[in-house]
């Protein structure tokens, strides 16, 4: 029974789970100022990136919903407008979600040829 729920333990803290963009969106007021993971594409809107002061300006999509995104730090390579992209931080009461790490999501390459 100990191991059963030691695994069961260790299994549920290794699973990463996270919204998107119109499931958050749905419940912002509910989770503002908490920590998580929102999933989306970068859309086609301007991206501002200041390399000195390392703020990296961007938004989100999915679902035809949209979420302005600041960030402070390295801008990920492979960051570009429609790449899948999880971000996680906080949602704040400016509207504006606050970044604390990007993870580029990146499509396989390892899906099989039709």
């Amino acid at each position: 029974m100990v191991v059963g729920y030691l695994f069961s333990l260790s299994f549920s803290s290794s699973v990463s789970y996270y919204l998107t963009v119109s499931e958050f969106l749905a419940r912002s007021t509910e989770l503002q100022d908490t920590t998580v993971r929102v999933a989306g594409k970068i859309a086609d809107s301007p991206v501002e990136w200041d390399a000195e002061g390392l703020e990296l300006k961007f938004t989100i999509t999915e679902g035809g919903r949209t979420m302005p995104v600041i960030y402070h730090g390295a801008k990920p390579s492979g960051f570009k407008v429609g790449s899948n992209i999880l971000v996680e931080g906080k949602y704040h009461s400016d509207g504006i979600f606050h970044a604390s790490q990007l993870i580029m999501k990146c499509p396989s390459k390892y899906e099989i040829e039709e």
